[in-house]
């Protein structure tokens, strides 16, 4: 199997957990990082023992990095993943494939273009409940999704937004719940559903309106192709960091995931899974698939196969995040 150099641009708060995976992968090893901030790149030089660079565009003239890491703000992923791939660089770039549909299109052509393979860090397809509930779904003894719902309900605070001023700007986030804290669910959701359409959407700043410009809270109908019904709802204005909830309802059951627990409906009865054994790093209620979907990156690329989630797979999930936040406008309230 082939092996890998690795370059990781941005050595903010996600890159630990890159890292952490790159590490425990056996054909990929970290050679440079980069970012624009002198007291974070000298950590991540110190820590990991490698050259470091505040210029990404130093670290994709090196001849010998095969791949790279995007793990700026979202402002830059489309930018650099699409310098790293003209630069033959296989991307594996942090979510979400950019702000909009049509950067995301730019990647996907950045990476058509150079031969190189792209891939979006869905990582929470790689948490055991979630490839269990695909492979009772793949199989079919369920039957075919009917529909569902997700929803995603944490806290965010005026402090979280000061630390990054990045954040809570249409211009630098692009967004705020759907596109940074819930579009995984949103991706989970989409890939179990077999894909769907957005039929409605409603965005709000609730608790957040005087910190941030962006929504805090978003609401979404999505109908897949059997015409199936699914509800999808997210905010960072809860309490506490809750468990993430989705469940499907299928022709023959149901499914119902509650963070790492999973519960199948039969017709012959319930049967609770227990996929909470932690493996790697990550927060509990984000689940822990970096690195899996790291260690699975590498191992299909040496052995010349596509990722797992394709560039193609992303944009369809961008596609739909796309559509809420373009597409539908905001309903407002009745006044009566």
């Amino acid at each position: 199997m082939k092996d890998f150099n690795v370059g990781v641009i941005g050595c903010g708060a996600i890159s630990g957990n890159h890292f952490h995976a790159i590490a425990k992968t056996e054909n990929a090893a970290l050679r440079a990082v980069c970012d624009i901030d002198e007291a974070k790149l000298q950590k991540a030089m110190k820590e990991q023992g490698v050259e470091g660079y505040t210029d990404y565009h130093d670290l994709l003239a090196r001849t010998d990095i095969d791949a790279v890491h995007v793990c700026v703000p979202h402002y830059l992923h489309a930018r650099i993943s699409i310098d790293a791939l003209r630069a033959g660089k296989h991307v594996l770039c942090e979510k979400p494939m950019g702000m909009t549909i049509q950067e995301a299109q730019a990647m996907k052509q950045a990476a058509n273009e150079s031969g190189k393979t792209l891939t979006i860090c869905f990582q929470n397809r790689y948490n055991g409940a979630s490839l269990r509930m695909k492979e009772i779904i793949d199989s079919g003894e369920l039957g075919k999704v009917t529909g569902g719902s997700a929803f995603v309900c944490w806290d965010r605070n005026g402090a979280y937004y000061a630390s990054c001023p990045w954040r809570g700007s249409w211009k630098t986030e692009g967004g705020s719940v759907l596109i940074n804290q819930s579009i995984h669910t949103l991706d989970l959701l989409r890939w179990l559903a077999g894909g769907f359409t957005l039929k409605q959407a409603t965005m709000t700043a609730k608790r957040l309106a005087d910190i941030i410009e962006t929504e805090d809270t978003c609401d979404m109908l999505l109908e897949n192709k059997e015409g199936g019904r699914f509800v999808f709802y997210c905010t960072n204005c809860a309490s506490d960091n809750e468990n993430i909830y989705l469940h499907l309802n299928l022709e023959k059951g149901q499914l119902h995931m509650d963070g790492a627990r999973l519960t199948i409906i039969t017709p012959d009865g319930a049967k609770l899974e227990d996929f909470s054994v932690a493996k790697g790093v990550g927060k509990d209620y984000w689940g822990a698939g970096h690195t899996h979907f790291i260690a699975d990156f590498y191992h299909r690329l040496g052995e010349g196969l596509p990722p797992f989630i394709t560039a193609d797979d992303a944009l369809e999930t961008t596609r739909v995040m796309d559509a809420a936040y373009h597409g539908h406008a905001p309903i407002r309230a009745r006044q009566d």
